[in-house]
């Protein structure tokens, strides 16, 4: 129960910080938030991909693409905090360093999973989507992604020099992300040298579960998108989607080993 009120206590805090940077807090919420409806809502009604219309085939791509910013919340969080040496006055309090790290993290996926939940909305309200096919599998699907690009976002962000440059160094990183997961157009459209290193990325992972799970066809044992895709029922999209969960469960573990080598509590010039 203490861990829980430290936790609790550090994810007040972090909501706090985070929404007094107003500009920032603001680039996080609206740049995806706003991506995510213009595309698939433009889209729809003007054409069918795989047998939907293509608004709703976007859709949840963008839902995975949501996730990806949790990479530049949880960055610029922990670099501001790092360089403001307010993780080093953290550390003076009873709170344990795994209550600071957990309550930062989660802090920056909540704005994530508001914006998950107003873009089911919006596509069953706007777009006519039919009710996600697997909820239980595209609800692991959110929770996984979450935690894989927080641990990820923590152990990268002790690589960065300070915090005025985490945006310009994450930004781009997001964008190549998005590009390469198939969520604007199919890995196969990708030159055949990038492909299959594509298929590894966490980002590819998280969108192909993501579209299975909502549309209910067999868009992740073929990421790269070279066969036409089956329909599943809930246990055949489980039994689909095992290669890219365990593809999110190794980055995660990758994650967990970068925090442990590169995070830091403390300023490089300090």
């Amino acid at each position: 129960m203490t861990w829980l009120r430290h936790f609790h206590a550090q994810f007040l805090l972090s909501q706090r910080v985070y929404w007094r940077d107003i500009g920032f807090a603001l680039t996080a919420v609206l740049v995806p938030l706003g991506l995510a409806l213009a595309y698939p809502i433009s889209q729809h009604r003007k054409g069918t991909l795989f047998g939907f219309d293509a608004g709703v085939f976007l859709l949840p791509g963008f839902i995975a693409f949501t996730l990806f910013w949790i990479v530049y919340n949880v960055i610029n969080s922990a670099a501001a905090r790092r360089d403001g040496l307010i993780y080093k006055r953290l550390r003076g309090t009873p709170l344990s360093d795994m209550a600071i790290l957990t309550g930062e993290a989660v802090s920056g996926t909540v704005v994530s999973v508001i914006q998950i939940a107003v873009l089911v909305t919006v596509g069953l309200v706007v777009l006519d989507s039919p009710v996600p096919s697997n909820v239980p599998l595209l609800i692991l699907a959110v929770l996984l992604g979450a935690m894989m690009f927080a641990v990820i976002a923590i152990g990268f962000s002790g690589l960065l020099p300070s915090a005025e440059a985490s945006t310009w160094i994450v930004t781009p990183v997001i964008a190549l992300m998005a590009a390469g997961s198939g969520v604007f157009a199919p890995l196969s459209s990708l030159p055949d040298f990038l492909q299959t290193p594509a298929q590894f990325l966490p980002s590819t992972a998280v969108a192909a579960i993501v579209r299975t799970a909502y549309l209910g066809l067999d868009f992740a044992s073929d990421p790269a998108g070279t066969a036409i895709p089956q329909q599943v029922d809930f246990l055949g999209s489980l039994h689909a989607c095992a290669e890219p969960l365990g593809v999110m469960c190794a980055w995660i573990g990758i994650g967990f080993g970068m925090a442990q080598q590169f995070f830091r509590w403390d300023p490089r010039h300090k």
